[in-house]
């Protein structure tokens, strides 16, 4: 079986279940108050589990299984962990709405071995994972990811024995929830980085850490007060990808991501991959086209494997173009890693920029309204001669708030 998982979305069950696919469940769950913490939830009624023993190795009470959801919607989940022919879990769980949510399965499920983890979410996808537990990695997460699908992680926490760890800047104000830098391998070949954090032209934690695939790296905490921080990370083969980590004192949940993307791509920033979206009100009777650039401003980062431009200049990270119908409608767009962005927002005859943050627990609320009309599908600039002179497509207005997690 391949290291990786297997994903796919099907539309009956892997698992064998008599009933066939899962339905959705209509309980809700609360979303604890601390986003980054996975909450620990005891079964209830409406899960059904069943655990075996058997006698292959000894559980081992430092082995762990846990459920994470990612996505801002409540799911159901079915998960079975053999064996062999050995069963040693058997059931369906209930996890909260994310993004942050989750429950622990079993803390002494497994020894030292390798197991076969079947998972299904209820809108369909699949997950056939090969979990191969060793001394380093003893923990594994499934994960809803934002878009709802399954992903397996095995989660590695290094011991730093660094004792000016977490870096804490005379005079400036603490940070809520300190955070470490979290590295995540979703390539086919392992990696070897080096993770680099400037304060003020000193460099205050450089430490390398091995990325094998399908795991994911979590430090303890490195840095403790607010401020504005330097990040290199490099590969062996001398690839490097930089962030100005800047934490406002408004935000109290700060991250620091480091992904090898599945096509092999290095990037840092302060959030993970995801497609962000605005609301869009076209209140005219006829199609208008849109087009969403999403840039980082000043070339910041432009080092990184996944922008465009240099360093003397704006780097376009991604640009969308949808023809928009009449009324209420989403544009999506995709963010390839967290950071605050600026996203200009155009149409054939105007337009307007806007800061936008897409970073963990601090994201941006995005309205636009398109007013008049336009001259056909499309979006052609035909005036309205019912009042609005203005050429049809120049009544753009954009409304945007950033918020963050509390």
């Amino acid at each position: 079986m391949k290291r990786r998982a297997l994903l796919s979305t099907v539309a009956c069950s892997a698992l064998g279940l008599a009933a066939g696919c899962l339905t959705d469940s209509n309980e809700s769950v609360e979303t604890p108050t601390n986003p980054q913490t996975t909450t620990t939830t005891t079964d209830s009624t409406a899960d059904s589990t069943t655990e075996t023993n058997t006698s292959g190795p000894k559980p081992d009470p430092g082995v762990g299984l846990s459920v994470v959801n990612e996505d801002d919607e409540p799911h159901t989940l079915s998960v079975r962990v053999t064996d062999g022919d050995e069963t040693h879990f058997d059931g369906s769980l209930d996890v909260g709405a994310g993004p942050g949510y989750g429950r622990n399965v079993a803390n002494d499920l497994v020894g030292d071995g390798s197991y076969r983890v079947v998972a299904e979410l209820e809108t369909g996808a699949t997950l056939d994972y090969e979990w191969t537990v060793t001394n380093e990695a003893r923990r594994l997460e499934l994960v809803v990811t934002s878009d709802a699908d399954l992903e397996a992680r095995q989660r590695v926490t290094p011991v730093l024995d660094d004792a000016d760890l977490p870096y804490t800047v005379p005079g400036a104000t603490d940070i809520f929830a300190p955070p470490g830098a979290t590295i995540r391998n979703r390539s086919d070949a392992d990696a070897r980085l080096t993770v680099a954090i400037d304060h003020d032209g000193s460099r205050v934690f450089e430490r390398t850490f091995d990325a094998a695939t399908d795991r994911e790296v979590s430090t303890p905490p490195l840095v403790a007060s607010h401020g504005t921080y330097e990040v290199v990370v490099e590969t062996e083969d001398g690839r490097t990808a930089t962030h100005v980590w800047d934490i406002p004192e408004k935000w109290g949940w700060p991250a620091l991501a480091v992904l090898v993307a599945a096509d092999g791509s290095l990037r840092v920033g302060s959030g993970w991959p995801k497609t962000a979206s605005v609301h869009v009100e076209n209140e005219s009777e006829a199609k208008r086209d849109l087009t969403l650039t999403l840039v980082r401003p000043d070339g910041a980062d432009a080092d990184s494997d996944d922008v465009g431009g240099t360093s003397s200049g704006d780097a376009v990270v991604s640009e969308t173009t949808r023809t928009v119908p009449p009324g209420e409608s989403t544009v999506g767009f995709g963010v390839p890693i967290g950071d605050v962005y600026e996203l200009t927002i155009e149409t054939a005859t105007a337009s307007e920029t806007v800061a936008y943050a897409a970073c963990y627990c601090w994201n941006t609320n995005t309205t636009v309204t398109l007013s008049g009309s336009s001259g056909g599908d499309g979006g052609g600039d035909a005036g309205d001669e019912g009042g609005n002179g203005d050429g049809g497509d120049s009544g753009l207005s954009v409304e945007s708030f950033q918020y963050v997690c509390e």
